[in-house]
């Protein structure tokens, strides 16, 4: 045995032996009672890193009295450090990321993100790392409920909406003092695209708007209001009145013109339905009646109108043209006859003839005597 210890590379090797021994001996006795991490680290396992998305963050600060702003939702939180805890708190997210905002006052602060919750011996980095917050005072008022109704020009034709109303008609906005003296109106939207009849909607969302239209970020109690719509047909009925243009043609005569419907039914606002008193036809052109018959012809609906009950309607029309009429046994009467004169006639010794006449059968009609009178 001794001889083998004179040797020098035995020598070496105890001694190489005896450090790498009491390394393990001093590396197991600073982590045996760290979960049994010890052999993990002598093995090489013991550092991971792991990045935690979308961790909330807490506001210290007594929020019935101050509004804060610039405070992340989130934050990102990335862990190094021994491999089993890390997991673990990765896996539990029993921790917190906080800003402590007590004592600050209002104003503008930069403040740094903390948390609790965390082994010492673990890396934690935090981003971002510091926030710049505003804190305010807070303010409550009340403000009433503005309903506007979207897609007016889609209700169905002839309906109107009559009255808009929510439940509740006010609403609570809190927020700093600064922004709740900017609010200018709070709006609901409902939508009556193909609407027929009244309805309600439940849960319509509020929102909250300043003078320039943008929406505000607030705290709003109740957040949604149930919405009733409430829609009329208002309608009326009156007279139609038929027009025509142009002249007709030569040898044609108008005995008559007539609609078969004289009276329709409009829908529209009431406001207009009270100053109508007709709806007129598109012009009829007598320049192409040539004989009797039926035309369809369009009403002259006015832009105001919403719906008629009939958007066309049939023109009767009678018409005459020029005939020639035989007018038999018309006597002769003689005019300025010389005193004591006879005169006779000898062709036609009846002293009478036929007389033909030419015109429109309607004038022709009313000749009741016709006399030759010869001079």
């Amino acid at each position: 045995m001794n001889k083998w210890l004179d040797k020098p590379w035995m020598i070496r090797i105890v001694s190489l032996l005896l450090a790498v021994l009491l390394f393990v001996v001093v590396a197991f006795d600073e982590n045996v009672y760290d979960d049994n991490d010890g052999f993990d680290s002598y093995f090489g396992t013991t550092n991971e890193t792991q990045t935690l998305e979308d961790i909330p963050v807490r506001i210290i600060l007594d929020e019935e009295e101050y509004v804060v702003g610039g405070v992340p939702e989130t934050v990102k939180v990335t862990l190094q450090g021994s491999a089993s805890k890390v997991t673990s708190i990765a896996t539990r997210k029993n921790f917190d990321v906080f800003v402590d905002l007590e004592g600050l006052g209002t104003g503008t602060h930069t403040v740094p993100l903390e948390y609790s919750g965390i082994d010492e011996d673990l890396n934690v980095y935090v981003e971002p790392k510091e926030v710049e917050v505003s804190i305010e005072e807070r303010a409550t008022e009340e403000f009433s409920v503005n309903i506007d109704v979207v897609n007016k020009d889609q209700i169905e034709a002839g309906y109107e909406v009559v009255n808009v109303s929510s439940d509740p008609g006010q609403i609570v906005v809190t927020s700093s003092k600064s922004i709740v003296d900017n609010i200018a109106i709070i709006k609901g939207f409902v939508d009556v695209a193909g609407a027929s009849e009244s309805f309600s909607v439940d849960d319509v969302p509020v929102k909250v708007y300043d003078n320039q239209g943008n929406e505000l970020n607030v705290r709003i109690d109740p957040p949604t209001v149930d919405v009733e719509v409430e829609l009329a047909s208002p309608n009326k009925t009156v007279p139609i009145s038929m027009e025509t243009e142009n002249e007709l043609p030569e040898g044609i005569n108008l005995v008559s013109m007539e609609l078969e419907t004289e009276e329709v039914q409009v829908f529209a606002a009431e406001d207009y339905l009270a100053t109508l008193e007709q709806i007129s036809t598109q012009p009829i052109d007598l320049s192409k009646i040539t004989e009797s018959g039926t035309v369809e012809v369009n009403l002259n609906v006015p832009s105001e109108v919403r719906k008629v009950n009939t958007t066309t309607v049939n023109a009767n029309i009678e018409v005459e043209k020029v005939e020639e009429q035989v007018i038999e046994d018309v006597p002769i009467e003689i005019e300025g006859e010389p005193e004591d004169t006879e005169v006779a006639f000898t062709n036609p010794a009846s002293g009478t003839m036929n007389v033909t006449v030419s015109g429109f059968p309607s004038v022709l009609s009313e000749i009741t005597q016709v006399t030759f009178d010869y001079l």
